[in-house]
């Protein structure tokens, strides 16, 4: 039976995050991905980095992000300068569009809350946003710019942190399924896959919408797959400067003018399909923004599950059994929070204990 100090379930941002980070730690990592390294929700993104335009109050989740955020160009950093693969990192900022008076009035309570947290929130008239956004050209009622908010590639993203955990050592096995956890007396002892049993004393759940094992987890892990469907077309660049959304859709454009258009969010269960009536709604959401992109060559189309959780926090943290651990249903906020996930779970698994408190986002509070 082959034998590691550490066992991490899951292949997607936030496992090889903290895969990468234990290595890095001198641990003998391994990790087992049913499929190929971040080919789930961690691809199936549109990479934005939102820390704030998204969050509806102040609380451990917003300082949880907030870390985050912080944390993210040193992170960025240390994966190009270990791998010399470019993330697509760029601080354009997040246009949030208002199209109706209760949207308005929403809006700005979430700027006012935020602004005496000593966060950047700028109110523009439509006059400002198509000054500032060109292509916008719906009819808005205002705009909420976030200047400090963020988008990475998440595609190269991952390309660069699977090469980063083959730089640190860890074992990469994919197209490995966990099929049941190996516990003794009360200590988890490894994990049985369909390639044969693999021997560890730590093990971490990170299988986002899978976590819970089919029922096989030894505590109730409630996280539901939430479909995401997206499209992609090709357009001039720079016609959408920095990320905009609005209720109904939102769209990114990379810097080579590939144009990401989303997202919506339904439990259909495990079915990762593309929909006509999701399809509709994102492209009747993008018309209510902008005509402007009528003319942008398709691409293609495709759809995720994202972990999500009915308080919509993730789970973080020890569980009853010694050893084994988990860090998954991040929902929407994967991408962001990866890094700060990878630190914080690595020093409540090492030291014992994390720099923040993630008791809010226990493992065991639906127990």
């Amino acid at each position: 039976m082959a034998r590691y100090d550490m066992i991490i379930l899951g292949g997607g941002i936030i496992g090889a995050a903290l895969a990468e980070e234990l290595a890095r730690h001198g641990q003998r990592v391994t990790l087992i991905e049913r499929g190929s390294i971040g080919a789930e929700a961690s691809s199936a993104a549109a990479g934005i980095l939102s820390a704030q335009m998204d969050l509806a109050g102040p609380g451990p989740f917003f300082e949880l992000c907030q870390a985050a955020r912080r944390m993210y160009p040193r992170w960025v950093e240390h994966l190009e300068r270990r791998t010399n693969e470019p993330v697509g990192y760029h601080v354009d900022g997040i246009l949030a569009l208002a199209m109706s008076g209760r949207e308005e009035r929403a809006m700005t309570r979430q700027a006012r809350w935020q602004t005496r947290q000593g966060l950047r929130v700028e109110r523009w008239s439509s006059k400002e946003v198509r000054r500032h956004e060109p292509a916008i050209d719906g009819k808005i009622r205002c705009g909420f710019h976030f200047p400090t908010e963020a988008q990475v590639d998440n595609v190269q993203l991952m390309r660069a942190l699977s090469a980063a955990c083959r730089r640190a050592g860890v074992e990469l096995q994919e197209h490995t399924a966990a099929r049941r956890l190996l516990i003794r007396e009360g200590n988890v002892r490894g994990v049985e896959t369909d390639h044969g049993p693999l021997e560890a004393q730590v093990l971490v759940n990170c299988l986002g919408s899978w976590a819970s094992m089919g029922g096989a987890f030894p505590i109730p892990l409630p996280v539901e797959p939430a479909r995401g469907q997206m499209l992609a077309f090709r357009g001039p660049k720079r016609l959408i400067r920095r990320v905009v959304m609005s209720e109904r859709a939102y769209v990114v454009q990379r810097r080579d003018g590939r144009l990401l258009v989303g997202s919506t969010v339904e439990f259909a269960g495990f079915e990762k399909t593309l929909t006509l009536d999701g399809i509709h709604a994102i492209l009747c959401g993008l018309r209510h923004m902008t005509g402007s992109l009528g003319a942008c060559t398709f691409l293609e189309a495709w759809a995720g599950l994202r972990p999500y959780t009915k308080d919509r926090l993730p789970m973080l943290g020890r569980t009853p059994v010694e050893g084994l651990y988990v860090a998954t249903g991040h929902f929407r906020h994967g991408i962001l929070l990866a890094p700060i996930t990878a630190t914080l779970m690595s020093e409540l698994i090492l030291r014992g204990r994390s720099s923040f408190d993630l008791s809010p986002f226990s493992p065991g509070r639906f127990s």
